[in-house]
């Protein structure tokens, strides 16, 4: 495989360290008899936190999932200590599949596709092979209404996810006391149903939009599959 392709982490795995880990540190390590919501808070942030420096060390640039990681961790360790109600919790829920769902779309125009990492990450995809397919104005113009088309799509399904949180998020919490017993296992219902009724099928959809991508590009440029997905020495199909 390519060496800067090995060299860069999955987006699979960064959501699950910079996002995953530290809520379910935030909901199973704030008891008293645990670590306590502020340290629980400071050991969710060290996960995103160190991510990024990592990042920013090796890439020489900012991770936007450790951005977005520090920000939701802040916002939950924040709310968890304040004791706010259900509705708090319901906007942080919503706001940040809203912001990024916004990026993807954004992210076309600071050229650096999310998308791209998304579904077309390097440790997958031959991108070398792929920009030597891209050799016409005509394919070039092509593959970019393809990441325009994706990354709308993966706004669509953000949105989506943004609405079907903070339901779940009133309906779970909304009649129990913050800061209660009660309350922080009320969150961590939450997030199991959620992840049970909003991860699974947002998963399928994400894997539906790659085989739409992957087979759009295909026809695009002409390659077969497996030259598209694996680095190495490949052959052009010819197109006719």
């Amino acid at each position: 495989m390519h060496a800067a392709a090995k060299d860069q982490p999955h987006p699979l795995f960064d959501l699950l360290l910079t996002v995953i880990l530290p809520s379910l540190v935030l909901e199973t390590m704030s008891k008293p008899e645990r670590l306590g919501p502020a340290w629980a808070l400071v050991v969710a942030l060290l996960m995103p936190l160190g991510f990024g420096v990592w990042c920013f060390i090796n890439k020489r640039g900012l991770n936007f999932f450790s951005i977005l990681g520090l920000a939701a961790v802040i916002f939950t360790g924040g709310l968890g200590l304040l004791n706010l109600s259900a509705v708090w919790f319901a906007v942080k829920e919503a706001a940040f599949p809203v912001f990024l769902g916004i990026a993807f779309p954004l992210s076309l125009a600071w050229g650096r596709p999310l998308v791209t990492e998304m579904l077309l990450n390097p440790q997958v995809i031959n991108h070398p092979l792929l920009e030597r397919s891209l050799d016409t104005q005509e394919k070039r113009a092509g593959f970019q209404k393809l990441l325009r088309q994706s990354s709308w799509a993966l706004a669509g399904t953000m949105l989506f996810s943004a609405l079907a949180n903070a339901w779940l998020v009133l309906w779970f919490l909304n009649d129990v006391q913050p800061g209660s017993e009660a309350y922080t296992r009320a969150i961590g219902r939450q997030n199991w149903v959620g992840f049970i009724v909003i991860g699974i099928p947002l998963t399928a959809v994400t894997a539906c939009l790659l085989f739409w991508l992957l087979g759009r590009v295909q026809k695009l440029t002409g390659l077969d599959r497996h030259d598209l997905m694996n680095a190495g020495q490949t052959v052009r199909r010819q197109v006719g």
